[in-house]
């Protein structure tokens, strides 16, 4: 087996003693990388291990039945090298009890074992998503009859309404309250995070844009810019100034790239959006000596001012137009964020009293019983069913959410023993509103497997 390795397939499968995220693209082999490490580990001569001591999660059943196919394959292929290992023999009947399986199975799995510590009815049934689409536009449909009865003492939702209508027809709301409450469903808490929301709404006379959730992202993405702009434009500088003739060139760029820099250097909304940029002319004597050159550094002058014109339209209105603004939608956004919780309320109890559970159900039960209702701590339930497995093992880990990415986590916390292999290339397809930041955060904070202590996170590229 190690001899068709690469080296760095080779770390995915032998590296051990913390949670490993392999960075695979397609057609590297990571499916192979995955069921060699499986097999590595059944043939530990030191401490041999079974299949059904593995999670092993995929993101659809026929990946799940594909995935158990290549094991048994694999399996068969290590078998008749060596016919006699009784060991290897016993793990062919081991295969069906181990977990390969989606999320959403697992998890049912394991509230239907320990429901006598949740609310849920032990003979649940999971909704299709027909049946929960028909389910949530009963819910919606009546939730919003009710609203529109009381809409003459519910001013939140009247500016909701007229918000997204202009006044002239309101088709669009039942998408936009679904599509938030969604969202919410991906994080740990959803109702905390629609708080949080509505809090970002909140400002003081002393609050200055940039410091809100919209603001400060403008402000961050601007400024990585003009950074990286700023470089270019030092590297241009050096290049002009080791021909002879071009003093007037070179300075102005320098005079460019200070305002560069003093862009870069502003400390609030209201110093960014007074900014400006000259870039005057830039001319180069008649005997230029390196006209590639020049016309590079030309192209690259004119798109950092095309780019910059483009982003600084941004910061058009001063601070306290958009604090105006802001406070004039926040009536908007309390009714929108009203209307989601009691959609969710709703939504809950017609399930509860049809006894069946949406696929995000599946998730935050789970997490309840994991984490509890608060999300304070891991439970004596999470460390229970985290020491059943030798590994948890997660294929497309890019596809994850904060709320499985939690349930892995959790899992794996006293052992630290999850092995993630995924390519956040393959996350634009947004699968289940997947959070592609979470595979990167932890490529960014892992270190690389050779250099990584015992239980520190490490990575393979």
């Amino acid at each position: 087996m190690a001899e068709t390795l690469t080296p760095q397939q080779h770390q995915a499968v032998h590296n051990r003693g913390g949670k490993l995220l392999v960075s695979a693209a397609a057609g590297s082999g990571k499916t192979k990388v995955l069921v060699d490490r499986i097999l590595s580990y059944l043939t530990d001569p030191a401490d041999p291990a079974n299949l059904d001591e593995f999670l092993i999660i995929t993101y659809t059943k026929a990946a799940a039945s594909e995935l158990r196919s290549k094991i048994a394959a694999k399996l068969t292929e290590r078998i008749a090298l060596d016919p006699e290992n009784k060991h290897l023999q016993k793990q062919v009947q081991r295969l069906f009890l181990t977990k390969i399986s989606t999320v959403h199975s697992f998890c049912s799995d394991i509230l239907r074992e320990y429901s006598y510590k949740l609310d849920v009815a032990p003979d649940f049934r999971v909704a299709d998503e027909s049946e929960a689409r028909e389910l949530r536009d009963l819910v919606m449909t009546d939730l919003l009859d009710e609203a529109y009865r009381n809409i003459g003492t519910d001013s939140d939702f009247l500016a909701f309404v007229d918000s997204q209508g202009l006044g002239r027809d309101d088709r669009f709301v039942p998408e936009i309250v679904e599509k938030v409450y969604d969202s919410s469903r991906c994080h740990l808490n959803p109702e905390q995070w629609l708080s949080e929301c509505l809090k970002q709404m909140e400002l003081t006379e002393e609050t200055d844009i940039s410091e809100n959730a919209w603001g400060g992202y403008l402000v961050q993405d601007l400024k990585e810019y003009v950074s990286a702009q700023a470089d270019i434009f030092r590297q241009c500088i050096r290049d002009l100034d080791s021909l002879d003739g071009m003093e007037k060139a070179s300075a102005n760029l320098h005079t460019t790239l200070e305002q560069l820099e003093q862009l870069l250097s502003a400390d609030s909304w209201d110093a960014i959006a007074a900014g400006q940029i000259d870039y005057g002319r830039l001319t180069f004597p008649r005997k230029n000596t390196d006209p590639e050159l020049t016309e590079r550094i030309k192209a690259a002058r004119n798109a950092c001012k095309k780019g910059l014109d483009n982003k600084l339209k941004n910061f058009s209105d001063s601070t306290e137009q958009i604090r105006r603004d802001l406070q004039a939608s926040e009536a908007s956004m309390r009714g929108l964020i009203s209307l989601v919780k009691q959609f969710d309320q709703a939504f809950a109890a017609a399930k509860k009293s049809r006894r069946i559970l949406d696929f995000s159900d599946l998730e935050h039960k789970t997490l309840d019983l994991l984490l509890g209702k608060s999300r304070s701590g891991a439970t004596i339930a999470a460390t229970e069913i985290g020491r059943r497995f030798r590994e948890i093992m997660v294929d497309e880990y890019q596809d994850s959410n904060g709320v499985q990415d939690a349930i892995f986590s959790t899992l794996s916390r006293e052992k630290q023993n999850c092995f993630m292999v995924g390519d956040v290339k393959q996350s634009i397809y947004q699968f289940r509103l997947a959070d592609p930041g979470i595979f990167l955060e932890k490529y960014r904070n892992y270190v690389p497997a050779e250099d990584a202590a015992a239980g520190e996170g490490r990575k393979v590229l």
